[in-house]
């Protein structure tokens, strides 16, 4: 790829710039973005096409942040974000069009960092396909853990990055399953349609939760003084809240709605810093997990 240009610097400043001012609930108006950057009405036009897959309008000169997003972006998404969107035009059409679709209602991003999955590019489209048509899918999986594989007729509701790992979402008879999109094979999209349920929808785009079933309303875990800092410049834990810090530096964080599976491996990946003080029972599940991992 080739080097980025001193316009195309300018150009990923101006809109990490913009895409600030949006994240803080700013409304942009086309008219005056000249007079802002020093630049002419039709690049600053250009650039918020650029933004477009984020935005929603306001008449024809004013522009705002999605309602799902407005807030969301950290900085470190913010610059990825523009940084690509400054130097798009080097990528091969189809690469900016995979981009694109990111950010659109049939995939969900918890954040930007995402695995290699260029070899199934024809399934993530043929899914990202059934979901806008409302169409079922059937495919085989096979377990990450588990060497048999299963075929599944479901209702595609979402393609979701979890930490780097992406997951497709659905309904199988009526039940919320959440899988590992690599373990997919075999897919093809079905002539039957589906009404979506809106309820779980929101649920998926409101929550960073990739399960959607077996929720605890709850979940309090402590993090020692020491680790304390990484989870205040950011938020490690699903649906995190703080709700208290104590005298001595140690973090009482709160993770609501939220399946058990989600929060026992970060907590023992950050052992010793972090433990469950409730429900008592999942710390005494993670205990017995160690053990037994232990004495084998």
């Amino acid at each position: 790829m080739a080097a980025r240009s001193k316009s195309q610097e300018a150009l990923g400043i101006r809109l990490a710039d913009m895409l600030s001012r949006l994240n803080n609930g700013e409304t942009l108006d086309i008219t005056t973005l000249p007079d802002d950057y020093g630049i002419s009405l039709r690049t600053a036009q250009r650039d918020i096409s650029r933004l477009l897959p984020l935005l929603s309008t306001t008449g024809k000169r004013y522009y705002r942040l999605d309602q799902n997003k407005h807030g969301y972006l950290s900085q470190d998404e913010i610059q990825r974000f523009c940084r690509f969107a400054s130097i798009s035009e080097l990528f091969p059409e189809a690469d900016r069009r995979f981009f694109h679709e990111k950010l659109t209602q049939s995939i969900t991003v918890k954040g930007f960092q995402y695995e290699d999955i260029s070899s199934k590019r024809q399934e993530f489209d043929l899914i990202t396909q059934a979901i806008a048509e409302r169409r079922l899918i059937l495919f085989d999986y096979t377990k990450v853990s588990g060497s048999d594989s299963k075929s599944y007729t479901i209702a595609p509701y979402r393609l979701v990055n979890k930490n780097g790992i992406w997951y497709l979402i659905g309904l199988d008879n009526g039940k919320q399953k959440t899988y590992c999109f690599t373990q997919v094979q075999n897919l093809h999209i079905q002539p039957e349609t589906f009404e979506p349920d809106e309820t779980l929808l929101q649920q998926i785009t409101e929550t960073d939760s990739i399960y959607h079933g077996n929720h605890i309303s709850e979940i309090i875990v402590k993090v020692s003084p020491a680790a304390a800092g990484y989870f205040t410049r950011r938020a490690l834990l699903p649906n995190q809240e703080t709700v208290r810090r104590l005298e001595d530096g140690t973090l009482l964080l709160a993770s609501k709605n939220i399946n058990p599976q989600e929060i026992l491996p970060i907590v023992q990946y950050w052992i010793p810093h972090l433990s469950i003080v409730s429900p008592a029972e999942l710390q005494e599940k993670l205990k017995q997990q160690l053990a037994g991992y232990l004495e084998e």
